[in-house]
């Protein structure tokens, strides 16, 4: 069943005054939670996937979590997978603390082996080789979606923080509800409240579900381990892309963005933290960082406070689309990020030159669309 981006069925209603179809009413939490379990109850016996896209995060690996717990709730097995490298220290104590039951596919064309695929914090299925993808059977997302979402469930509400608020309301209404005697309930409902904390930036860009989802999580969290979760110190690696952000750091008006060159996979979330941390920086509303990860693709954050600047058209913009018509960059209020393959020039002989003409590249996109035509301002730190 195909539903719109506010996760109601297409269609639907009566007629208004003047002959026009009436809008649907909103779904109830309860009835979009009936039709999932429906759905996912379709897959008895078969082999389903939750995927999680990118580097995993809090948010994306409670709402995995969380799915798979409501597909078990609907009689059909759901396996947690994800393709990249769980890179952050405090992302790597979620999962061994939590025990979040979760394993990595070293070739995206693992999940071919799965008779459907479940998309949760993100709306796209990975790409894939054969003729005959796995279905898409749900997507869960808080993300606006960069195309046509092609799935038998789909619920994205851009109004919430987090994706975690979603799936707090979908457990909370249907028949696996989180209980208090239940140690899974305790560690998922941790997850869930950390996702949402994570991706409000600790609750400052929270929206009021977010805020009623943590209220209702609230008796069941550890508040040692969410506490232990937060409290995660930055590592040697992220500090050390910092302090080449801040030595690279070029400002156009209220816009800061600077290249950190070669980053290795497991530091790649040191990109992101330099664009939090430059966002702090007195002046300034957008930000923007990238480098090279792993020598294969250009990886870049986007941070903004400014109430103007939507990250996902900005980069998609700035950066265009794939040879597949999907675009580079995505985001949503705040934050977004794009990964650009560097396809036959990755392991050239010549890394320094390669990177010289990647920075120079991704600066002029960036200058490009801001309309920037002198040449920019010194990069150096500010004292």
């Amino acid at each position: 069943m195909s539903t719109s981006e506010e996760g109601r069925p297409a269609g639907g209603g009566g007629q208004g005054d003047e002959g026009r179809e009436a809008p649907a009413a909103p779904a109830s939490d309860a009835a979009r939670a009936r039709e999932l379990l429906e759905v996912l109850s379709g897959y008895r016996g078969r082999r389903l996937a939750v995927v999680i896209r990118g580097f995993p995060d809090p948010d994306s690996l409670a709402c995995a979590w969380a799915h798979q717990r409501l597909a078990r709730a609907a009689g059909t097995s759901c396996e947690i997978v994800h393709f990249d490298a769980i890179s952050r220290p405090e992302n790597r104590a979620m999962v061994k603390a939590l025990e979040v039951p979760i394993s990595r596919l070293s070739d995206p064309r693992g999940v071919e082996d799965f008779e459907g695929l479940c998309m949760v914090d993100a709306s796209a299925l990975p790409l894939l080789t054969r003729t005959r993808a796995p279905p898409c059977v749900s997507v869960v997302d808080h993300h606006r979606a960069s195309s046509k979402v092609d799935a038998r469930f789909a619920w994205i509400d851009e109004s919430v923080g987090a994706a975690s608020t979603l799936y707090a309301r979908l457990l909370a209404a249907g028949p696996a509800p989180l209980r208090e005697d239940e140690d899974e309930s305790r560690r998922l409902a941790t997850a869930l409240a950390y996702g949402i904390r994570t991706d409000t930036d600790d609750l400052l860009t929270a929206s009021r579900e977010d805020l009623l989802a943590m209220a209702d999580l609230a008796p069941l969290v550890d508040p040692d381990l969410l506490g232990m979760l937060s409290d995660q110190a930055v590592s040697a690696a992220a500090m050390d892309i910092i302090r080449r952000a801040l030595a690279a750091v070029r400002i156009e008006g209220t816009f800061a963005y600077a290249g950190v060159g070669y980053v290795r996979t497991e530091d790649r979330d040191g990109i992101g933290l330099a664009a939090d941390f430059l966002l702090r920086r007195e002046g300034i509303d957008t930000t923007l960082v990238f480098g090279i990860v792993s020598g294969t693709f250009i990886d870049g954050s986007f941070r903004t406070s400014s109430p103007t600047v939507d990250p996902g058209a900005w980069l998609k913009e700035a950066f265009g689309n794939d040879p597949a018509g999907g675009p580079y960059g995505g985001g949503r209020k705040h934050k977004g990020g794009f990964q650009i393959p560097l396809a036959a020039f990755a392991g050239g002989p010549d890394p320094e030159m390669l990177w010289e003409l990647t920075r120079r590249t991704v600066e002029f996109r960036i200058r490009q669309r801001l309309g920037v035509d002198a040449p920019p301002q010194g990069g150096a730190p500010a004292a």
